[in-house]
């Protein structure tokens, strides 16, 4: 069963279930059916012709511009029933990038077995096409709605585009459960809470850095989240001690994955308390090893192009027990006059210490030793730069101190929800 099969199931058996809740607007599983079956799709502009898979239906990638999330998953289900590729751009994505970005489509081409294109986050670079069989996500959703204690009685909160291919398989993945989920394009964390209390939701699918947010600006217990699902971005045990406190019903769950591949491995909060760095164990059918530092990954469930056994370049190892410890990606890594520190462990550190809500750290080139780094931070209230780096020359050696700590009110994030090192690096240029 295709995913447009499965909503036009769902349509015929529970057209009056509520599907999808933006702000205050809730569209049932008939509403968005039928929105997908009369989404007008013959504009021209966005769309790139591919002469070279003319012989079969798909012969058209949709780039969808739209920076609404109702229209963005409304065209990409359209462009799926109508077989067209759909791919969605990044909101701060340009007109002259997106042109490029169809002219690269174009010139390169797409696999024919391509059902659709999601992109890169760009945190490092400009955002990359990449290209999937549907089945590599709807195969799944099964083993990762298991996981994820995901079914049709499911409410789940998530803030962020569509784009984001984090985003859009959860949201794919709860529709094909019957569940309901509950979105917002606000960025204030005082209406994240007015949702969450409003519908009673018992999910909530966020980042670490969307997570600190909520924890600084929630007042109040939220007694109906059950579940948090999060991606591997650093954490710190003050943190699940906060959402603990703030979500005392709730089962924190920890995923590893990669826009090429899948989710790769998982654990609970408490087996991340128990083991500090790691990120769980792997999902049924996956198998990992790590080879020289390096991990690989066998799925079936990958873009198209990719062997069933891939790396992405993350590094780290696995323990005795099986479970993947998560070290950084390759590169990581401030080579301070031949002194090699790694940027996931050191934002690990720095995160840890008392006061320190938010870190994250830039490498910069260095004079006298070739590169080093410096450390944006959310301090919390009363707490000084000149505090924090008294208790880092106390517990780490000098070679290890960041040239400089900045204090800002919040970091910048992508659309992907990541911290924006490239503004970082903007602001730090500019001086």
């Amino acid at each position: 069963m295709t995913i447009i099969e499965r909503l036009r199931q769902y349509k015929d058996l529970k057209p009056h279930k509520v599907a999808l809740i933006v702000d205050d607007t809730q569209y049932t599983y008939g509403e968005l059916y039928d929105a997908i079956l009369s989404i007008d799709l013959d504009d021209t502009s966005g769309i790139v012709h591919l002469t070279q898979v003319k012989e079969t239906l798909k012969n058209k990638v949709l780039l969808i511009q739209s920076q609404s999330f109702l229209e963005q998953l409304v065209q990409w289900l359209g462009a799926l029933y109508r077989c067209y590729i759909p791919m969605v751009c990044h909101n701060e994505m340009d007109t002259e990038y997106i042109d490029e970005l169809g002219l690269v489509i174009a010139s390169e081409g797409v696999p024919p077995s391509a059902d659709f294109g999601v992109l890169t986050s760009g945190t490092t670079g400009r955002p990359k096409p990449l290209w999937r069989k549907e089945e590599s996500w709807r195969e799944f959703f099964d083993i990762q709605n298991n996981i994820f204690h995901i079914n049709e009685d499911t409410k789940i909160f998530l803030q962020g585009s569509f784009s984001f291919t984090g985003v859009s398989n959860m949201v794919i993945a709860v529709l094909w459960a019957g569940g309901t989920i509950v979105t917002t394009s606000s960025m204030r964390p005082t209406r994240w809470i007015e949702l969450l209390e409003r519908y009673e939701v018992d999910h909530v699918y966020a980042l670490p850095t969307k997570l600190r947010l909520l924890v600084r600006h929630c007042k109040d217990k939220l007694f109906s989240i059950n579940y948090i699902i999060a991606g591997s971005q650093v954490l710190d045990r003050h943190l699940m001690e906060q959402l603990q406190q703030l979500c005392p019903n709730m089962e924190f769950i920890l995923y590893y994955g990669a826009s090429e591949l899948n989710y790769i491995t998982y654990c609970t909060g408490k087996e991340w308390l128990d083991r500090e760095g790691t990120v769980g164990r792997p999902f049924p059918t996956v198998r990992i090893k790590a080879d020289d530092g390096v991990i690989y990954v066998t799925t079936k469930y990958h873009i198209e192009g990719i062997s069933d056994t891939y790396t992405v370049n993350d590094c780290g190892y696995i323990d005795t027990q099986g479970y993947l410890m998560f070290t950084g990606r390759q590169g990581d890594v401030v080579n301070k006059g031949g002194y090699k520190i790694s940027i996931p462990s050191m934002e690990t550190y720095l995160q840890s210490i008392d006061g320190v809500s938010e870190v994250a750290i830039i490498d910069i080139i260095d004079d006298v030793k070739g590169e080093d780094f410096v450390a944006y931070m959310v301090l919390e209230d009363n707490v000084l730069v000149a505090d924090v780096m008294e208790t880092i020359r106390h517990h780490r050696p000098s070679i290890e101190w960041p040239k400089s700590i900045y204090s800002i009110p919040m970091l910048p994030l992508t659309e992907c929800s990541k911290v924006d090192k490239r503004k970082l690096k903007e602001w730090y240029n500019k001086g």
